[in-house]
């Protein structure tokens, strides 16, 4: 305990963890700013309502026109009719939806917006459509009939300003590589200063309980600056937008099927925390690691980040890793994604060109669990063995 409280006021004193919170903060909320005019504009459905009609109306005119024509028989007359009764509907149809969508009655909406929906996956289908389209289409059929049937708005999850739905976004994205990052660097720095030219001063000590007090500290300061990190991103836009409906449906993906499916926000919220607390004990256990081995601060933070953020982002852009990605326990560090089933396909580091949807069903909550705490005993033991050898080289000498 003494250790931990050491350590604690270490890190409350530095200044680099504050400016690098802050930093994060800033990165963050920069997005959510952008996202919060954004969504003072018309909404995407609204536009998109508004240029059918507008398409309608000039193809009303077009049909009118040709019908006056005299060389016409009564075939052609027959079709330019049903075309023009079928513009007419459609022009009907979507005034009412544009009606339901200015006056956000949901419930009048959604059948409509159903209805298209439904026309556009036949359509990807009869026009053989890659599979990821097809499985986009049938994505945008399910989260509508979701919504309807549980009588829930349709909130904005693509430019999020609502605080649960911004958390969402930013897990997904980008904030786990930012708060990995600064955790190194305060780990690296607090771990390092337990040495005096290149000499460990607990090397007297009983390694054993040396080893669990460093291991134990570095990971309960590393998730708790996690933690403070996710809950100001979930606070900060709440005051401001709300905090969202935590049982709206979350789109996600059934990696086996290649399907989508839709999965109640809090659902996703505890299994996220579960493997980032594994996730920063094993970086805690990786960093303390490095930094026994080489006993040089700027080495250490140099190798440390080369193996826990590269092996991150790797698996993000090279499709050929993505094959033993379970086994690489740094692929669960993006939380969201073996939860939601979605690694490898929705984040922002993907560049491969992939026409099909290729999805890793091994790349799961459960395989996470196993591989980090597996992962967590090896460091825990190697640690155990660097910090003995050291201590036998001074009785030695």
């Amino acid at each position: 305990m003494p250790y931990m409280k050491l350590k604690v006021k270490q890190m409350l004193k530095s200044k680099f963890t504050w400016i690098s919170l802050i930093a994060i903060l800033v990165g963050c909320l920069s997005f959510w700013t952008k996202n919060y005019y954004a969504s003072k504009s018309v909404s995407m459905e609204l536009i998109t309502a508004k240029a059918n009609v507008a398409i309608q109306k000039k193809n009303v005119i077009y049909f009118k026109k040709e019908l006056k024509q005299k060389k016409l028989d009564e075939d052609n007359k027959k079709q330019i009719r049903k075309s023009l009764k079928s513009s007419q509907s459609d022009i009907a149809e979507k005034q009412k939806l544009i009606k339901a969508l200015q006056s956000k009655d949901w419930q009048k909406a959604y059948p409509i917006m159903i209805k298209e929906a439904k026309f556009w996956l036949a359509d990807a289908k009869k026009n053989g459509s890659n599979s990821e389209a097809v499985a986009i289409s049938k994505r945008d059929l399910l989260e509508l009939q979701t919504l309807a049937k549980q009588h829930l708005p349709k909130e904005q999850t693509i430019n999020p300003v609502k605080g649960g739905f911004f958390l969402i976004f930013v897990m997904e994205q980008f904030l786990p590589i930012l708060v990995v990052l600064a955790v190194i660097f305060v780990l690296v720095k607090i771990f390092a200063s337990d040495y005096f030219d290149r000499m460990r001063l607990g090397n007297l000590l009983p390694q054993n309980r040396l080893v669990l007090s460093e291991f134990s500290t570095g990971s309960l300061m590393g998730f708790c600056y996690f933690l403070v990190t996710f809950l100001l991103i979930f606070l900060i836009p709440s005051l401001f937008a709300g905090t969202g409906n935590f049982n709206y449906p979350i789109a996600g993906m059934n990696p086996v099927t290649k399907e989508y499916i839709f999965i109640p926000m809090h659902q996703l919220l505890l299994p996220i925390l579960m493997l980032e607390l594994l996730s920063f004990i094993f970086i805690s256990g990786m960093v303390l690691f490095f930094v026994q081995f080489f006993k040089n601060p700027i080495i250490a933070l140099l190798f440390s980040v080369l193996v826990l953020v590269g092996g991150m982002v790797i698996p993000q852009y090279i499709v050929a890793e993505r094959s033993f990605a379970q086994f690489i326990p740094m692929s669960y560090f993006f939380a969201l994604q073996p939860v939601n089933g979605m690694f490898g396909i929705s984040n922002s580091y993907v560049i491969a060109d992939e026409t099909k949807l290729v999805t890793y069903p091994q790349v799961n909550f459960t395989n996470g669990v196993i591989v980090l705490l597996v992962g967590i005993l090896i460091l825990l033991l190697l640690n155990y063995f660097v910090a003995e050898k050291a201590q036998k080289g001074i009785k030695t000498s």
